[in-house]
């Protein structure tokens, strides 16, 4: 039996919601620790400075623009309901720590749980969101655009890396190894 759109939208829902309150807790329990170590301070200092690149060439060459328009504009795109659940438990986390609001609510019906009317509404996000491109940008950017944009991602997509590693490793630390996957991805009606 097949889900119904409402169905999965509410599933998709049910499964971020929880995603959420698991990286609230954990910030809560432990951000003030993790914010007060040296390494993951200067982790976190270099994620923003690659995400601010980031954004500033993908803003440069058009990818944005492209994105919004055909995600929420036209209502097509990548960031449909379900897309969230890419979003991982230490992605959430690393908003709180970068002191980014989660949205709590969605905002375009059938849009992914983050995306908003300009966009995505969260500063950490996951690999796909970031370097995944379409049909459509290689068709409307030219090549030397879209080498520089791949180019510039190289510093956040490796400090994003490095940060879920060590944040991994202290929460194991602090919590068992037995420890349930933080990387977690869930796609309830695949």
């Amino acid at each position: 039996m097949s889900l119904t759109p409402e169905e999965k939208k509410a599933q998709a829902t049910a499964v971020i919601r929880e995603k959420m309150a698991r990286a609230q807790e954990l910030f809560t329990r432990f951000g003030q620790d993790f914010l007060s170590e040296e390494g993951i301070v200067r982790l976190l200092r270099r994620y923003r400075q690659g995400i601010e690149r980031s954004n500033q060439a993908m803003a440069q060459v058009g990818t944005f623009a492209e994105c919004k328009v055909c995600s929420v504009d036209e209502g097509r795109g990548c960031c449909k309901v379900g897309l969230e659940n890419e979003t991982t438990v230490i992605i959430l986390l690393l908003n709180h720590l970068l002191d980014h609001p989660v949205p709590q609510e969605r905002e375009v019906e059938e849009g992914c749980f983050f995306v908003g009317k300009q966009g995505c509404r969260l500063l950490a996000k996951p690999y796909l969101c970031r370097d995944y491109f379409c049909r459509r940008h290689f068709e409307k950017i030219a090549k030397e655009k879209m080498i520089f944009v791949t180019q510039e991602l190289h510093q956040e997509l490796e400090t994003l890396y490095l940060l879920e590693e060590a944040l991994i490793k202290r929460l194991r630390e602090r919590l068992g190894g037995f420890l349930l996957d933080f990387q977690t991805r869930n796609y309830p009606w695949w």
